[in-house]
């Protein structure tokens, strides 16, 4: 009984909030002490896990730049190879129209088109603008023996060819 008496004498009554304040002052200071240490400790996590999080968003992004490089770098190709293959088709388009309607060889490089309709009124164009010379099977001249009268037969021949 002596120690509740003591406690008696040691209770002192509150009246006014700066005798509250400073009676639970020690208190809420070993309390903020104990949560700031715990603070800390959860701020340093989350900074190394931020940290973390930072890098392999680096590491991603950078990822993804090199893939978006290759995959333009590719397309580029893409195009690069259709773009030639289409020139291949469109030249043996033109080799056949100029085989059918007998041009040469040489005369595909004049022909204009992206398609075989434009190649082929192309072709019939040329052909009518040069028409088909061919060279006749035979001679209408007799061969001669005489070197001198060879050779006039065949400029006469050649001159003869340019009339038609």
């Amino acid at each position: 009984m002596w120690e509740v008496s003591k406690m008696a004498e040691d209770f002192k009554i509150i009246e006014t909030q700066e005798q509250f304040d400073s009676a639970i002052k020690g208190r809420l200071e070993r309390e903020k002490s104990k949560y700031a240490e715990q603070i800390a400790e959860l701020e340093e996590k989350l900074q190394k896990q931020t940290d973390e999080a930072q890098k392999q968003i680096s590491e991603l992004t950078q990822a993804l730049n090199t893939v978006k490089e290759e995959k333009t770098s590719f397309d580029n190709l893409m195009a690069e190879k259709d773009a030639k293959i289409k020139e291949y088709e469109l030249h043996s388009v033109k080799t056949q129209i100029a085989h059918e309607l007998g041009l040469s060889f040489e005369a595909v490089d004049f022909l204009r088109g992206s398609d075989e309709s434009e190649i082929r009124k192309s072709a019939e164009s040329l052909k009518g603008l040069v028409g088909i010379k061919t060279a006749p099977l035979a001679t209408e001249t007799p061969i001669s023996s005489d070197p001198a009268a060879a050779r006039d037969n065949a400029l006469r021949s050649v001159l003869q060819n340019l009339d038609r």
